[in-house]
């Protein structure tokens, strides 16, 4: 299945209030000479010097939480060759301004990477390296009936996100979709298509795979995290791709769930159709 998500060319929404800005430059007076010398550092290696290997391109995976984002980070750990991964959560561009790397390729995840982009595209903008967008896209439905395993949260049910939340992503995911360096990774197709997602991604991306995407778990670090926190996986387990699992929002103890959603988001049905999710909203009915 591949989602299509409407999108038109716009200026970028603003930023949500549950999401910080980007953090101010340090500052005293040892921060020129920090800043020089790492300057001196990341031109070394991103110019290749003394045999280094320069970064061709930076992948940056973001997107709607509860996606596939750390599935796809833990693909790219595992299957893609010469690539520089974190196993865990980081932004682009702390990646970009503060990691030392020696690879071609080099993979971020950061969901909230999405409200960011433009700074991102500018950070490489005058820089050798290229970098590629890749969005993590899923059923809102799933999404908002994600329930983190690891995660402690008071909220009725132990649901990840906030319907609220969700509307704001969506619409940064509309702005990023109209541009040429960003590719929509839809998470019902990487569940069930990894193959044509792994094609994909290599076409767009460039890189080489040694392992097939579906066969990831057979080589995962067992030091995979994926999130923020090192001590959670956001996977609830490192296992083989499971499809049974992609309409789970449907069962009985979400109904009233898929009710609050309906209610604090009257839109949702368009936006399913939208999205490809669903072609009409007779599905509503049975919420009634």
């Amino acid at each position: 299945m591949q989602t299509a998500i409407e999108s038109v060319a716009r200026t970028r929404p603003p930023r949500p209030d549950f999401i910080k800005d980007l953090p101010p430059p340090r500052k005293g007076i040892f921060s020129p000479v920090r800043r020089g010398i790492k300057r001196t550092i990341f031109a070394a290696v991103d110019g290749g010097w003394f045999g280094l290997r320069p970064l061709k391109t930076h992948v940056v995976i973001c997107g709607f939480t509860r996606s596939g984002s750390s599935l796809l980070l833990l693909m790219a750990e595992t299957c893609v060759s010469d690539v520089r991964t974190f196993s865990v959560e980081v932004s682009a561009l702390a990646a970009a301004q503060h990691a030392l790397r020696n690879h071609s390729y080099m993979v971020t995840k950061d969901p909230g990477d999405v409200f960011f982009l433009d700074e991102i595209r500018a950070f490489y903008a005058t820089r050798r390296a290229d970098v590629r967008f890749v969005l993590t896209v899923r059923d809102p439905r799933a999404v908002l009936t994600s329930v983190h395993q690891g995660h402690k949260t008071d909220r009725p049910g132990g649901y990840y996100e906030f319907p609220s939340q969700w509307e704001a992503y969506y619409e940064h995911v509309r702005y990023a979709q109209q541009f040429g360096d960003v590719v929509t990774v839809e998470y019902e197709d990487l569940i069930q298509h990894p193959a044509e997602i792994q094609r994909r991604l290599t076409e767009f991306v460039g890189w080489h795979v040694h392992l097939p995407f579906d066969q990831f778990h057979t080589k995962a670090s067992p030091e995979f995290h994926g999130g923020v926190n090192t001590n959670l996986s956001p996977l609830n387990g490192l296992r083989p791709l499971d499809p049974t699992r992609l309409e789970a929002w449907r069962q009985e103890k979400h109904r009233d769930r898929i009710r609050q959603i309906l209610r604090e988001i009257p839109e949702m049905p368009e936006y399913l159709i939208e999205m490809g999710y669903e072609s009409d909203t007779s599905w509503v009915r049975d919420y009634l």
